[in-house]
Order: C-alpha cells, then sequence, then structure tokens
C-alpha cells in the first residue's frame, strides 16, 4: 500500500483527531494570516501619514552652564560678561547650516515666553473671569465666596485689570518653523512671516486683530508688569505687525483656570530682541546681576528641518563637515513628536497585531508537539506492526509527514478563505480601541509648568474609515510554509524517539 493511501485511510478513519488536527492549524492560520495583514495595513498607513509631516534632525548640548562657562567678569558697566569655551554652536552658524542642499529652516527649541501688557481686547480667560466676580457679574455662591471675591477686590484688583490685556509673546527665528506652524495648527492668512534678521517684528492672531481693528502694519506696545502686583516696570517695547495667522483649532478653555496669556489666540510670535530688551529690564528691576548683550548667542537646542526624510543622513554628514562646532558635544536626534502623537493608534495597531502573528507560531508549535506526542504513543503498536513487516522506517515517517502536512495545507486554503471577513472585523475592533469615539480637535495645546514652554500637540484622530487589509502572494506564502514547517517539526521531534527503537521494542513497551 502506498504511503499516499495509508496517510488517506488514517486521516478518513480517525476523523476526531484529524479534525482536532485541522482546527490548531485553521486557527493558527488565521491568526497569522490576520495580525499580518493587519499589520501591514496599520503601516502603510502610519507610513502615508508620515509622509504628510514635516521631519527634521534635532541637537542638544550635553553639557551644564558650568562646564560651558569658562570665565566670569564684570565690565566697565558692572554688566556680567561670560566667556564661553570654543566649539559651541551659535547664531552665526544658522545661516551656514540653512545653507546646506537640502534643509528647509531652523527652529531653536529652548526659547521661552514672555508676557506683557498691550491693552488689547483679548479672548477672556481667568483674569475676565476674576473682573466679572469683582463687578458682581458673577453671584457669590458655590465656589464663589465672599471671602474670595473680597480677597480680589483688596488684593488684585490692579493685577486682575492688567492681566486681562496680557498677551504671550512666542520668540521664533522664523515664525514659519515654529511646530505650530508646521504642523498646520496654525497658518498665515495676511502679511508674512518673521525672518531671522528682522528686529521688533510680530505675527498675531486674527481673532485678536478684529477685535481691536489691526491689521499688518500696525504698531503694538508691550509693558512688564509684576506678576502679583499688576504694577508696571522697565521701557515700553513697540514693535510691528508684520503678519496675522489663523488658529485651525478649537482650544479648550476654562474660565476658572485657563489663563488669558495661555490662551493660543492671545500668544504671538515675536523676533528674538524682545527677550534680550525684556531680561534686561527685569534684571535691573529686582536687582538682579545685569548680563552684557552677547553679540553672537550660543544654541543648545536646535530643530533642522529637510525637505526629504531621505536627505537626513546626508545633511547629518555636511553637519559634521563644520568643523568649526564640536559635534561630539552635541546629541543628535530625529524630530517625530507629532507623527509619533498623532499616529500612536496605527502604531499600537501594528504593534499588537505583530503580537498576533508571533504567538500563534509559537503557540502551535507547543501544542502540536504535545498532541502529536499524546498521538504517537497510541501508534506505537502501529509503528511496530509496520517495522516488523518490512517497512522502512523512513517511509513511515513519509506516511506522518504526509498526513500532517495534507492536513495543515487543507487548513491553510480554509484559513485563506476566512481571513477577509475576519481581518475586518479584527482591524474594526483594534480601530474602536485605539482610536477615539466621535469628533475630536486636531490639535491641543500644552504649557510646561517646568519650563513655560508652549506646545501645540497634534492628537490621534478619530476612527475614520475601516483600514485596507490585503493578504500579498508573499505574505500567503510565507504563512504556508511557516504551517508546513511547524508540521514537520512538530512531526519529527514527536516520532523521532520512536522511530529509533527496534521493532521489538515497541510492541513491547
Amino acid at each position: 500500500m502506498s504511503i499516499w493511501k495509508r496517510a488517506y485511510l488514517y486521516i478518513v478513519r480517525k476523523k476526531v483527531r484529524s479534525l482536532l488536527l485541522f482546527l490548531i492549524f485553521l486557527v493558527s492560520g488565521l491568526f497569522l494570516l490576520t495580525g499580518i495583514s493587519i499589520r501591514q495595513g496599520a503601516g502603510e498607513a502610519a507610513e502615508d501619514f508620515k509622509k504628510t509631516l514635516k521631519t527634521g534632525l534635532t541637537l542638544k548640548l550635553g553639557l551644564t552652564a558650568q562646564d560651558i562657562i569658562l570665565e566670569e567678569r564684570e565690565d566697565e558697566n558692572g554688566e556680567l560678561v561670560f566667556t564661553h569655551r570654543d566649539g559651541l554652536l551659535r547664531e552665526s552658524h544658522l545661516k551656514e547650516i540653512l545653507a546646506i542642499e537640502g534643509v528647509s529652516g531652523v527652529y531653536r527649541d529652548n526659547f521661552g515666553r514672555e508676557t506683557g501688557y498691550t491693552g488689547l481686547l483679548l479672548r477672556p480667560g481667568y483674569q475676565a473671569w476674576c473682573q466679572d466676580i469683582i463687578d458682581g457679574k458673577i453671584p457669590v455662591e458655590g465656589e464663589v465666596t465672599k471671602e474670595f471675591r473680597d480677597y480680589l477686590i483688596e488684593e488684585c484688583r490692579k493685577a486682575t485689570e492688567v492681566g486681562m490685556h496680557t498677551n504671550s509673546f512666542l520668540e521664533v527665528y522664523d515664525s514659519e518653523w515654529h511646530p505650530a506652524f508646521v504642523n498646520g495648527a496654525v497658518e498665515l492668512v495676511e502679511g508674512r512671516h518673521i525672518r531671522m534678521d528682522d528686529k521688533k517684528k510680530v505675527v498675531i492672531s486674527d481673532e485678536v486683530a478684529e477685535r481691536n481693528g489691526l491689521k499688518v502694519g500696525d504698531k503694538i506696545t508691550a509693558q512688564w508688569t509684576d506678576i502679583f502686583s499688576g504694577e508696571f516696570f522697565g521701557r515700553a517695547y513697540e514693535t510691528e505687525i508684520a503678519g496675522i495667522f489663523h488658529i485651525n483649532f478649537e482650544q479648550k478653555v476654562t474660565p476658572d483656570l485657563t489663563y488669558e496669556e495661555d490662551i493660543m489666540a492671545n500668544m504671538f510670535f515675536c523676533t528674538t530682541d524682545l527677550w534680550r530688551f525684556h531680561t534686561r529690564d527685569y534684571q535691573i528691576e529686582y536687582g538682579m546681576p545685569v548680563f552684557a548683550p552677547i553679540s553672537d548667542e550660543l544654541v543648545s537646542m536646535l530643530t533642522i528641518f529637510v525637505e526629504d526624510p531621505s536627505l537626513l543622513d546626508a545633511i547629518k554628514e555636511k553637519l559634521l563637515d563644520i568643523e568649526s562646532v564640536e559635534w561630539d558635544l552635541y546629541e543628535f536626534g530625529r524630530y517625530d513628536r507629532d507623527y509619533q502623537t498623532a499616529a500612536a493608534p496605527l502604531l499600537s495597531m501594528k504593534k499588537i497585531s505583530g503580537l498576533l502573528a508571533v504567538i500563534p507560531a509559537v503557540g502551535v508549535l507547543i501544542i502540536l508537539y504535545l498532541v502529536l506526542t499524546i498521538w504517537m504513543r497510541s501508534r506505537k503498536h502501529e509503528i511496530g506492526i509496520l517495522s516488523s513487516v518490512g517497512v522502512k522506517k523512513r517511509t513511515i515517517l513519509l506516511q506522518f509527514l504526509t498526513e500532517c502536512c495534507c492536513i495543515a495545507a487543507v487548513s491553510f486554503f480554509a484559513a485563506l478563505l476566512l481571513a477577509g471577513p475576519v481581518t475586518r472585523r479584527a482591524g474594526d475592533g483594534l480601530q474602536n480601541l485605539f482610536y477615539a469615539s466621535g469628533e475630536t480637535e486636531k490639535y491641543e495645546l500644552e504649557v510646561e509648568m517646568e519650563t513655560d514652554k508652549v506646545l501645540v500637540n497634534m492628537t490621534p484622530p478619530a476612527k475614520g474609515e475601516a483600514l485596507p487589509y490585503a493578504v500579498t502572494p508573499k505574505e500567503a506564502c510565507m504563512v504556508f510554509l511557516l504551517l508546513m514547517g511547524t508540521a514537520v517539526l512538530s512531526v519529527l521531534v514527536s516520532s523521532g524517539k520512536m522511530l529509533n527503537q527496534k521493532p521489538g521494542e515497541i510492541l513491547r513497551s
């Protein structure tokens, strides 16, 4: 009797065993095909999404202030002058970096923000809420106690009046490359962006412009105030409106928690000279050491945006060719914060589906080994008789392999037929798990309490249409070979010990 016939007869006669083996392979094949399909679909969607975002290199100086400053002395005006170590990145290097082919722009990450009284009508926030309490527009009830109202009237009236008209100023070299413009949270609608060589220029929101009847070319004056008393100090800073931006999301503003200066509509992008102007006045006002102006400022954190992600390595090599900078002092990274945040559901789906594709491969090997080991013990009598009548052990092994591989092959084609609907259901379930339901804002504003840095982050989108899931011939072949390989390995391991015994030993046992 041929190997094929004996294998066929065994499969037909041992229906329960054959069905169980079929189900093991079927479930494993479905997990593999589903996991691979979802992983590929989520991966392709993530890559397509990535292409819509700007990419760049990040630089961060790995030294402390104590390591940077070599000498500190007073000049003839009594102001502090610092001597810094050589080999550090400075503002004068930025034009050299921008001249590198493929570099689109730069953004200095460690610029902070200043707040100044402008007297403008702003989107209302906490200070306006306090003013309504002072004016009696909000009744004394609930959390608004009489004690709280009296405190505002006696201690905070001046600071509240000033805070209602205080804006944030975000310093930039070039406003076009601030992350909020890069990721599309805001867009320029009138005028132009601030450029690196500009002085006393500002880009304001269209909301503030409309509230105050302002246009490009108008002047805005900022005055510094004490945060607690609301008293003015220092010189007035006059700046010109270079452009007007529009906000592409609705910020969540809680009147009793969100200060006016933390509302995006009340934030202005401005030139870096404002920081030097304000810092000097602040140091004088509060009796602090006054820093002498630095003609060529240090740059300790920088993002360099590129036109094409494929140019990142080449641009990094060109950066390293700038010999006046000691690049070993800097840590290089990749700018992908928006991608990691907004594509988080896709990346999570990719990770989970990868586990779905890997775990069954290991699980089926263990299960098959255990199942086939038990079955092989029950087939000792069959192996002993076949061996005693002259059937070669190699032929017996081929019969076992044929049985297992035939069942695995049938299971694979069944899994291939079921993979489509199963994958769609599994993919939809993962999307429901990782995506937000309903409409969500595409961006959210965050103010870091420690650094006072303003971040406008992209948010994961709400669940959209189902991702395209497809099994390519390459993936199908890979799963087929994996199932076949698992079947062969399981048979070899589970039957190896018995086939190495003599017929008499097998029958006696």
